[in-house]
């Protein structure tokens, strides 16, 4: 069927990605080139089965020190032979015009040029310095945030400045120091509102996603001092989990050993120790292995009262879970040390977690609650705790599942009172799907103008026609909600972005225009019933961009991201000024984006075309899907075609961002067509589709995607090579295309390559899949008949296909791999490679793993494209 929606921009090529900014601390990485996902990062389900995609560390790239520098990448894979890198052969680019009219030829770029970072954009550090309390008056709000710069003799410091005064400048002291002889290099730097105190963050080691280790220190900016954030009576300097401050910038909290500690920042004494039970199973304050990957997206468990009363933190205890052990190959150790993690797998025994609360005035520990999903029936110790936050200093929400995620009760702890209620409950059979990963909700405060007595909140939901919308509780108690958006579009990114208390006006990002793109919307609280007249675009309605926003406390500021598919540009001042960023006045707002190297890079190579589009399937499902052409396509020419995939249920990955990597270097260099395409199952369509993937994970992908790839060949046979289709993921991507080939049986696909796949769900964390396919008890076929991979006879039907893989993998265990092979040599299919990594984990970076995995990946397909992989009769590889 044809598509249905087409729009295209010259050279908008793929997406761009920076690191994430938090207005509550800045995290440095120095010439370390951080590549996020392609997709919404904030507490979102995509970031399960790792669609986060792997940093790229240029160190050799000499670039300003503290400056976030960032190249937007695809997850690729790799090859087991050693294959220089191999151009296609093909004729020259057309030559184009120069603005002098001088005829110009611009070239093609590989792998190498965009890993030697020619398509780097360049960001200045900007983050908003987070108040202790709602701004309620845009007059209170001066728009205060730290920034680094570099002085006179080239050392980089940190300083705060305004947005409401451009004058105001406060020297914060430099981004090294020296402490009992030792030199330090700060990585991760948190300022108090008041600019008095900082916590500097030094050798951080990382563990898991969210997670590290390392130094931490208390600098005084009026005395210029330094002192250790330590646990240890005798002030020694040790390694502990994270550190933060408390709401008010009164406390540092801390983790050492798994227990919980809390430090006064006024006063000398030393840090109270809150547990004492931590160990190698329990920890307190630190979510757990499966926690922090799969629900909380964080290092830290602990949720501050906002008037630094009290606070609570969660213990996670996996006395009763199974372990993983993780061998370290790469030392010089005669037998491997070996790293074991707890982790939980389908049907197997998950983490228990108990909720307590530590009142700072009595100095007394509570036990708040044993998670139970119901009140009416005995605690259940596999429950799972989904969010928690406090509405006011008195109120605490927490959500809490059934073991399955089907089912999700909201609670309410009144410190004052004492008392525990379950105020909603929230049944996902009604929308036919699960529990997702839920977003920050948004406090409403006591506003005596609007008549508002107390405390309530704002929190995301599904509405009766299965879409993510906003819902308005007027109390904590509230059982029920008024919706505030409705349509078929739901909120993305990060959801709810900010609150203007002067207007009661809500701040959130959204899709209407286009599954692909995303805006700035407003929504007042102050409505009678009529939706449609107080929601509001506060962006150009015909557009395709795609735009992050952070907002400053009372919603009079904005750090603006428009992230595609124009080049990107990241901007902060008034709101009001920096909502479009074709009409930004320079001199109003603040320009944080240099694309100088980007620009030339642009300038000196022919890009490849991309065009956004959908296609309807014969039972009326809309797929998009983004096409990505060579710059100068010759009509008489057949083309090799990659088609890249990911698929997780709920995910967004191809979206509207500017992006220049793998795909776009496949496109040039190897002169290939490619397409992205996302599976029905996707995220931000409502339930009609993401429910699809209920209980058959692995079913609808391979379909839609062999479907996608078989109609755009059809309507394209001029100019396709059918011998040279290929197919790619990593991680979920990996497992798509394995099931792809499962369907397609090599009708289609003539190649394929898998970085980091499940292949059997039984094998992967019991959080992530039983979410979508409930325990293997209550659903065996669905985990051995639909989702794992079985059918290996398909894959001797392909020319050639590689899998690749780390051997400290954490998230997908090689167990995967190494099963799927063992069936393969079983069979006796020979036509495949297989490349280990050893000592990498899912990101597959260890030891110069992630440029190795990148050019082998370039490598392996240009070889495919050139028709060196394919195979004879005996399937063996053809001599070259």
């Amino acid at each position: 069927m044809s598509s249905t929606r087409s729009h295209k921009r010259k050279n908008s090529h793929l997406f761009l990605q920076r690191k994430n900014s938090s207005s509550a601390d800045m995290s440095i990485e120095l010439n370390n080139f951080t590549v996020p996902d392609n997709q919404d990062v904030e507490r979102q389900p995509l970031s399960d089965i790792s669609n986060s995609l792997p940093r790229l560390d240029l160190r050799d790239r000499k670039v300003s020190r503290f400056t976030l520098l960032v190249i937007a990448v695809s997850v690729v894979i790799s090859c087991l032979l050693v294959i220089p890198i191999y151009t296609a052969s093909s004729s020259p680019a057309k030559p184009s015009s120069d603005k002098s009219g001088q005829s110009t030829l611009k070239s093609r770029f590989t792998i190498d040029d965009v890993l030697n970072g020619d398509f780097l954009t360049e960001e200045k550090m900007f983050r908003f310095v987070r108040p202790p309390g709602l701004i309620r008056y845009h007059d209170s709000d001066p728009g205060l945030y730290l920034t680094t710069e570099v002085d006179s003799e080239g050392k980089t410091g940190f300083v705060a400045r305004q947005l409401y005064h451009a004058e105001f400048s406060e020297d914060l002291g430099l981004n090294e120091f020296s402490y009992e002889g030792t030199h330090y290099t700060v990585q991760s730097v948190k300022v108090s509102h008041r600019l008095d105190k900082m916590i500097l963050g030094t050798d951080l080691e990382p563990e898991f996603r969210y997670s590290s280790r390392g130094h931490y220190f208390l600098r005084d900016t009026e005395m210029g001092t330094v002192k250790p954030i330590t646990p240890l009576q005798s002030g020694e300097l040790v390694k502990i989990s994270y550190a933060h401050f408390s709401p008010n910038y009164n406390y540092i909290y801390f983790v050492f050993g798994n227990d919980l500690y809390i430090q006064n920042v006024y006063t000398n004494g030393a840090a109270k120790r809150i547990t004492t039970d931590g160990s190698a199973d329990v920890s307190n304050g630190k979510p757990d292995w499966v926690y922090e990957e799969e629900i909380l997206a964080s290092e830290q468990a602990v949720w501050w009262s906002p008037d630094d009363a009290k606070l609570v933190f969660a213990k996670f205890n996996d006395s009763s879970v199974e372990s993983y052990h993780l061998p370290k190959f790469t030392t010089d150790a005669m037998y491997p040390p070996i790293t074991s993690i707890k982790y939980p797998k389908p049907g197997t025994e998950n983490p228990e977690v108990e909720l307590y609360l530590f009142d700072m005035r009595q100095g007394v520990l509570y036990l708040l609650s044993k998670l139970s999903f119901s009140d009416d029936e005995p605690v259940k110790l596999d429950s799972i705790l989904y969010d928690a936050d406090w509405l006011d200093s008195d109120s605490f929400m927490f959500k809490v599942t059934d073991r399955s995620s089907k089912k999700m009760s909201v609670k309410i702890y009144n410190a004052r009172m004492n008392t525990l209620m379950t105020t909603r409950t929230i049944d996902s059979s009604s929308y036919n799907g699960w529990i997702e990963k839920t977003k920050k909700i948004l406090p409403i405060p006591p506003n005596e103008a609007k008549d508002r007595k107390g405390t309530g909140y704002v929190d995301i939901q599904t509405d009766a026609n299965g879409y993510n919308h906003l819902f308005y509780f007027s109390s904590v108690a509230s059982s029920e909600g008024t919706q505030i958006t409705s349509g078929n579009w739901e909120i993305t990114g990060s959801g709810i972005v900010g609150y203007e208390y002067e207007t009661d006006t809500i701040f959130f990002t959204a899709n209407e225009i286009d599954p692909m793109s995303q805006h700035l919307y407003a929504a007042s609280l102050d409505f009678k019933g009529e939706r449609e007249t107080h929601l509001t675009i506060l962006q150009e309605t015909t557009s395709y961009d795609f735009y992050e926003f952070q907002l400053s406390s009372s919603g009079r500021y904005a750090l603006m991201k428009m992230k595609g598919p124009d080049l990107p540009y990241t901007a902060a001042g008034l709101l009001s000024d920096v909502l479009d960023y074709k009409k930004i006045n320079q001199d109003e707002v603040l320009i944080l984006t240099k694309n100088e190297i980007l620009q030339k890079s642009l300038e000196k190579h022919a890009i490849p075309s991309t065009s956004y589009k959908t296609m309807v399937t014969e039972d009326g499902a809309t797929l998009d899907y983004v096409e990505i052409k060579p710059a100068h396509m010759d009509a008489k020419k057949k083309y090799p075609l990659l088609v890249s995939v990911y698929g997780g249920p709920g995910s967004r990955t191809y979206t509207n961002k500017f992006n220049i990597f793998f795909e776009q270097a496949v496109a040039s260099g190897l002169d290939a067509i490619v397409l992205q395409i996302e599976p029905r199952s996707v995220g931000g369509k409502g339930w009609k589709y993401k429910s699809m993937a209920k209980e058959k994970l692995g079913y609808w992908e391979p379909r839609d995607v062999a479907h996608v790839t078989r109609t755009f060949m059809q309507h394209n046979q001029a100019n396709i090579d059918e011998k040279r289709v290929a197919i790619w993921g990593w991680s979920y991507g990996g497992y798509t295309s394995l099931k792809t080939i499962e369907y397609d049986q090599g009708n289609t696909f003539k190649y394929m390559m898998a970085v980091a796949p499940v292949t059997n769900w039984t094998l992967y964390n019991s959080f992530y899949t039983e979410r979508y396919m409930n325990k293997p008890s209550k659903n065996p076929s669905g985990y051995s008949d639909i989702a794992v991979v079985k059918d290996i006879a398909a894959f001797r039907k392909l020319q050639r296909f590689v899998v690749m893989h780390g051997t400290a993998d954490d998230n997908v265990h090689i167990q995967n791999t190494y099963q799927f092979v063992d069936k393969l040599n079983l069979q006796g299919i020979k036509n495949y490679d297989m490349v280990i990594f050893p000592d990498s984990d899912h990101s597959i970076r260890y030891h110069n793993a992630q440029r190795i995995i990148f050019e082998r990946l370039y490598a392996w397909l240009s070889e495919a494209f050139s028709g060196h992989l394919d195979i004879d009769d005996s399937y063996t590889v053809t001599p070259t």
